[in-house]
């Protein structure tokens, strides 16, 4: 997961023998390139919501999540969730669980890289209309007890290794981004595996909603011809 939370940080003492096995570490995306570079568009949300009601829901995400939206007033919609639904995890590691890994692989020697490119999802993020963004902020902040709800959930089905559950739990909150952000995304990380070195062994890591589902990683896998089995860790 994307997160700093320590509970998702248990099953590290698991991971680790299984990525010095591996001959290539591989992430969602390549980790060392920098965004920065990269031209992105500008957003505004008074173009989408009046004074009143942009006032409304700064007030409401300043009090229940501790977020000034002043400051990501220019950011597509889609990174303020993103920003909120980490700010209701706890953060005890300076880095998130995927950047973690990332890490120890390098720090090991093993060649790092990814399955997607900050342009494909930078490309993503540009293709979805902001407006139906901005009414979910909305709704967030009339009612915030459900992004904290989901939130602890996630990570709960996430500690439990229910893939399925949790799957149906993103599919549930992404509404209408389902396609985009998750199935589409899907399909291009199949095709990039497909076409990896078959003589070498991968340590392949992704968000646990890319997983389970018709359209997931893994049926979309089986159904290009790769077998698949799970592997339970077992935690403390």
């Amino acid at each position: 997961m994307h997160i700093r939370d320590d509970r998702a940080y248990q099953l590290c003492k698991e991971l680790y023998p299984l990525i010095l096995e591996s001959d290539q570490f591989i992430a969602e995306m390549d980790l060392d390139l920098k965004p920065a570079s990269i031209q992105t568009q500008a957003y505004n949300i008074h173009q989408y919501l009046d004074r009143k009601h942009y006032e409304k829901l700064k007030a409401q995400l300043l009090k229940s999540f501790g977020i000034d939206i002043d400051f990501f007033a220019t950011l597509h919609p889609l990174m303020i969730l993103s920003v909120i639904s980490t700010s209701v995890l706890e953060a005890e590691h300076q880095i998130s669980l995927d950047e973690h890994l990332w890490q120890y692989a390098k720090e090991n020697h093993k060649p790092t890289s990814g399955l997607e490119s900050y342009e494909e999802q930078l490309n993503i993020l540009q293709s979805i209309d902001a407006g139906s963004i901005y009414k979910q902020l909305q709704e967030i902040g009339r009612k915030p007890w459900t992004m904290r709800k989901n939130a602890d959930k996630g990570l709960d089905l996430y500690i439990q290794q229910n893939i399925h559950q949790l799957y149906r739990l993103s599919k549930s909150s992404m509404q209408n981004l389902r396609k985009k952000v998750i199935y589409d995304r899907n399909f291009r990380m199949v095709s990039v595996i497909d076409h990896l070195d078959y003589s070498m062994k991968y340590f392949i890591t992704v968000g646990a909603g890319h997983l389970s589902g018709k359209f997931g990683l893994i049926s979309l896998l089986r159904k290009s011809g790769w077998t698949v089995r799970s592997v339970p860790l077992i935690t403390n």
